[in-house]
């Protein structure tokens, strides 16, 4: 495969995950919806190492996991970011 066969796969896989992580969003406003009525936190760092422990267990190539956890982490974080700005309005 050539550098521009490649950045086309890249282009394909990013629209993709695009619309994956905008459907992962919306249901971060059903998390939101339900810790903001429960008066819960935004922060479960337990959820958060079981997440990641997964991730890490899901990897099919497991020299990738920790790259794969430090992607979850930057997810996670926006995610709680998000959550925090839906839970202020």
């Amino acid at each position: 495969m050539d550098l521009k066969q490649s950045r086309q796969e890249i282009d394909r896989l990013d629209r993709e995950l695009t619309d994956l992580l905008e459907q992962r969003m919306k249901v971060v406003t059903q998390v939101a919806a339900y810790k903001k009525e429960h008066h819960m936190e935004i922060y479960d760092p337990r959820r958060e190492q079981v997440v990641l422990d997964k991730i890490a267990n899901l990897a099919a190539d497991k020299e990738l996991a920790p790259y794969l956890k430090n992607i979850y982490r930057c997810i996670m974080d926006e995610s709680k970011r998000y959550e925090r700005e839906y839970m202020e309005r």
